[in-house]
């Protein structure tokens, strides 16, 4: 069976994306995000996504036996009262049109609850045969949160709260409270270890018990109208709860053009560190009720196994905080856990219902794009930009690191989700701790306090994390130990937690060795991790995108492919230097 899962509607959507699975092995995913150059691909449809997949593949829709949506467009518009499409043919035209997608025949278009989607993607891909399943995001088509079992194959859904009741909507409304954005939780997840948590149920907002929550500010049947979902709503009803409770007034922005970016950027009244307490607190009162919903979804399912997704799911503090928890003995979050997760979450639930065999995940994300050593030499080529080939990019490029230097690492096919795993990374060694300021404020420019993450060879993981267990998808936070405090200071965050990569050579072998040879020069076997890309945009895919990144950005060096790209002395994105 050979499945295309999509997510991504034309004007109606957000994190696009592509995955092709044939005989259940996933076979290619990419994010349209990667190939527009627009952060989330807002009102994206997957064109670019799906048309690398089926290139990966070999195949053409004519080749397709199903195309899986990660959402059940056609109930969520009937539902609300709004137009849908006459028969699936029109509907897959306008997903996928013939003049981009030229075929003789349509292949079957199938379209998947979006939880059910996103309890596929950490179920059938896990390796678990069976685990309790917590999803967690702003909403689906008419639910935020779901609790269900996966057992023989088969998914059981237990309980769902509605949106009105949304975790994800609770989190986004701080956000937007603190000054940082809706869609920044991400960054909140950060400023939240450097504040003390206050009253943590709101001003009465959040009624917590032992195994449950409830929410007092919204009504639980909150519906709109003449709109797919409850977002605004939602949040504009917390926005107005929190600014008659909350003794900080609303960190109001606007957005201004600023011309060193050559784009527009939000400026807010105070800085939004100011609000850390309130971060603070929406951290723990969103980790307060998640701890609730799994005692009590472990009790009723008799599992110990926990398997997350949905995009709270990438909140690594509250999942290190649950897999640190007695009655979790084994914890897998689907590194792809928001809405670029359900394309692959449709296609396995898909090819899973039609009786394939999913090969599950085996430490990697890498099923992106990748170019050719010729291919990425044609474009220095072209590019004007002078290059080298050392005889091992390893050991050249830890060189560079070790002598205090950031590089690009651009190697094998382009990762999906927003975390870079060693392929599209930029890197440093993790001491001392000023380097993590040197590359948020210089480099990256973004805010000081945000946190880094450290890359780090498995064997060296218990001296440094104090755990064996494989963590390679870094999503989950862990304590680090007096040892590992030392080594690497840059990625240790105010908490004394970091979010640790764990790296296996059979997995990634360069990068693996990479870390081995900074290793050698430094007496730890980790370096700082975070995602090639400037602010605001999204990570790298191309080495055309590598190259640009590069010369807009004051990084002292790009390996990529086997090439290393070193900044001339003098050059004004070195402040001259």
């Amino acid at each position: 069976m050979r499945v295309l899962g999509v997510n991504g509607w034309p004007g109606a959507s957000h994190d696009g994306a592509a995955c092709l699975v044939a005989d259940g092995e996933v076979i290619a995913l990419a994010e349209e995000e990667r190939f527009t150059r627009n952060k989330h691909a807002y009102g994206e449809a997957p064109l670019n996504a799906a048309a690398y997949c089926l290139a990966e593949g070999g195949l053409t829709l004519d080749d397709i036996d199903v195309v899986a949506h990660g959402w059940d467009l056609p109930t969520l518009f009937k539902d609300r009262d709004l137009d849908w499409f006459a028969d699936d043919a029109a509907a897959l035209e306008h997903l996928l049109p013939r003049a981009l997608f030229p075929r003789t025949r349509d292949p079957r278009l199938t379209f998947v609850d979006h939880h059910i989607a996103h309890a596929a993607s950490a179920y059938h891909l896990s390796g678990r045969d069976h685990g309790a399943i917590l999803v967690l995001d702003g909403q689906g088509e008419n639910e935020s949160t779901t609790l269900a079992v996966g057992i023989e194959g088969e998914i059981k859904i237990l309980r769902a709260y509605t949106p009105g009741w949304s975790l994800g909507y609770f989190y986004a409304a701080v956000c937007e409270y603190a000054g940082l954005g809706a869609d920044a939780a991400g960054k909140m997840m950060g400023l939240a270890s450097y504040g003390t948590p206050q009253d943590v149920t709101f001003g009465g907002a959040f009624g917590f018990t032992d195994e449950d929550f409830t929410v007092g500010v919204v009504p639980p049947g909150l519906r709109s109208t003449g709109s797919t979902d409850e977002e605004t709503a939602t949040i504009r009803r917390w926005l107005e709860h929190l600014e008659k409770t909350l003794p900080d007034a609303p960190n109001h922005s606007v957005r201004r053009f600023d011309p060193r970016a050559g784009r527009y950027t939000r400026v807010t009244d105070r800085d939004p560190y100011e609000y850390r307490d309130v971060a603070a607190t929406a951290q723990a009162a969103l980790e307060r009720a998640v701890t609730g919903l799994v005692r009590g979804l472990l009790r009723d399912t008799g599992e110990t196994t926990l398997l997350i997704a949905g995009g709270v799911g990438f909140n690594a503090t509250l999942n290190g905080k649950l897999m640190r928890m007695p009655e979790v003995h084994d914890l897998f979050v689907q590194p792809l856990a928001g809405d670029q997760g359900v394309s692959l979450g449709a296609a396995v639930w898909v090819a899973a219902q039609e009786g394939d065999r999913i090969r599950p995940m085996q430490g990697s994300v890498a099923w992106g794009p990748q170019w050719s050593p010729d291919e990425i030499r044609r474009v220095l080529d072209a590019s004007g930009t002078a290059y080298t080939e050392p005889a091992d990019i390893a050991v050249a490029t830890s060189e560079i690191l070790a002598a205090g230097g950031v590089s690009g690492w651009f190697q094998g096919r382009a990762e999906g989700g927003p975390r870079a795993l060693g392929n599209r990374s930029m890197v440093a060694v993790p001491n001392p701790r000023t380097t993590r300021d040197w590359v948020n404020v210089r480099i990256k420019h973004r805010e000081a306090w945000r946190p880094f993450a450290p890359s780090m060879q498995e064997e060296a993981a218990e001296a440094l994390i104090g755990t064996a267990t494989p963590l390679p998808y870094m999503i989950v936070t862990t304590p680090v130990t007096e040892a590992g405090a030392e080594a690497m200071p840059a990625v240790v965050h105010s908490d004394r937690t970091t979010r640790p990569q764990t790296v296996s050579a059979s997995v990634d072998p360069l990068y693996h060795r990479l870390i081995g040879e900074v290793g050698k020069h430094t007496g730890t076997a980790a370096i700082l991790n975070t995602s090639f890309n400037g602010r605001d945009e999204p990570v790298v895919c191309s080495p055309g995108d590598a190259l640009a990144t590069f010369h807009r950005l004051p990084m002292d060096a790009l390996a990529l492919g086997p090439f290393l790209v070193r900044r001339p002395v003098g050059d004004p994105a070195n402040g001259g230097a």
